[in-house]
């Protein structure tokens, strides 16, 4: 392995399997950022590469070095966890200063380093306080700057910017993009917040029970979701999920949500062949569903359905539709009372929780699913790709 990770490992806790036969790395000078549910295993991937979580099995490497068998402080790392962990006896200076005291720098290069990082995070008013006298914004922001202030062989990141405030969270993740950047070393980047994570990420993983799911970049995940945990994880809103049978005649094919059938304007694509009038789940993205009375694609259908949720965003509204078919029941989607769709609306458009809409949809524009396993069968790019295809 050449880059920052495991491979092949397992961390067990408690008789418990956290981390299951692992390989994940980032390659020297990618920010690669790590998804997934509460409980996936994503600190654990973290502590497991810093020495902080013994390996089962497997190995740990840190720019291509093995380091499995190293304690923590000779692992050449600088790591940035939830809670800072601060030194409470010395101010925020010497707090930013103490590593590269360890590393015996000249005093002056330690200061310039120190100020540089700290105009950078606006922490000069605070350079003379204790960890005491902080706040849990500001002891988040002065740990994120001990970590950055060395030049290390790579960073671990986990939930940074948590006690930040939302103003704060956009100025900091782009210092912590400069700096990896400009040092050139591989970070890897935990985090709850997608938009966040997609934000600064070089790629993506997504972890569940321990496994990686798909890794790739942010746009792969979003518009080619291996399963349904990828799709409904990645993307705000959540992708809404109709459950539909596929049907085909006079090769023509379709699908049909409740009373309605949303039609492919052309036959059934090779993909799905095997699934003529068998169940499957349409994923469709807010984009991609519209106000009907607005005007929509002359290749779109209508659906009919109830408001159950509006969010104003400023730019647009954000409207939760529940829609005429059966409830959603498949693997890694919580059950509900019924289908739903969330749909983008313009920003002056009357609409209320309650009432009755009808929303465009075209479905050549979802994405479709194995109603059983979950797994992905059909992209909307399938389309694009087979129609640029010559003959």
């Amino acid at each position: 392995m050449n880059g920052t990770g495991l491979q092949q490992a397992t961390v067990v806790r408690d008789g418990t399997p956290v981390l299951r036969d692992l390989t994940l790395q980032a390659t020297d000078g990618e920010l690669l950022v790590v998804l997934g549910p509460s409980g996936s295993g994503k600190t654990t991937l973290l502590r497991a590469i810093a020495g902080l979580d013994a390996l089962s099995s497997g190995d740990a490497y840190v720019t291509g070095r093995r380091v499995t068998h190293l304690p923590p402080g000779q692992r050449r790392l600088s790591m940035v966890f939830e809670s800072a962990s601060l030194i409470p006896f010395l101010d925020v200076s010497h707090n930013l200063e103490w590593g590269l005291k360890l590393q015996h720098l000249p005093e002056p290069e330690r200061q310039q380093r120190v100020n540089l990082r700290a105009r950078q995070l606006r922490l000069g008013r605070l350079l003379s306080r204790r960890p005491s006298q902080l706040s849990g914004g500001e002891r988040g922001l002065v740990g994120i700057g001990h970590a950055l202030v060395n030049a290390p062989d790579a960073f671990l990141f986990d939930e940074p910017l948590a006690d930040l405030d939302a103003q704060q969270r956009v100025e900091v993740r782009r210092q912590i993009v400069q700096v990896v950047r400009s040092l050139g070393v591989s970070a890897i980047y935990v985090t709850h917040d997608q938009a966040e994570g997609l934000a600064v990420a070089d790629r993506v993983a997504l972890l569940s029970e321990g496994a990686v799911v798909q890794v790739g970049r942010g746009r792969d995940l979003y518009e080619r979701p291996v399963d349904l945990l990828v799709a409904g994880f990645v993307g705000s809103p959540p992708i809404g999920l109709l459950p539909a049978r596929l049907v085909a005649g006079g090769g023509q094919a379709g699908f049909e949500v409740g009373p309605r059938t949303l039609p492919l304007w052309g036959p059934v694509p090779p993909a799905l062949r095997g699934y003529v009038g068998r169940d499957v789940l349409l994923g469709l993205r807010a984009e991609e569903v519209h106000d009907a009375a607005a005007g929509h694609d002359p290749d779109a259908v209508t659906l009919d359905g109830m408001v159950t949720h509006v969010e104003y965003t400023g730019r647009q509204n954000v409207v939760t539709v529940a829609v005429d078919a059966p409830p959603v029941i498949a693997p890694g989607v919580e059950p509900s009372g019924g289908a739903t769709v969330h749909a983008l609306f313009p920003p002056r458009a009357l609409v209320r929780t309650g009432e009755p809409v009808r929303v465009a949809v075209e479905a050549g524009r979802a994405h479709v699913f194995d109603a059983v396993t979950g797994r992905a069968l059909w992209h909307p790019d399938d389309r694009a790709d087979a129609e640029r295809v010559p003959g």
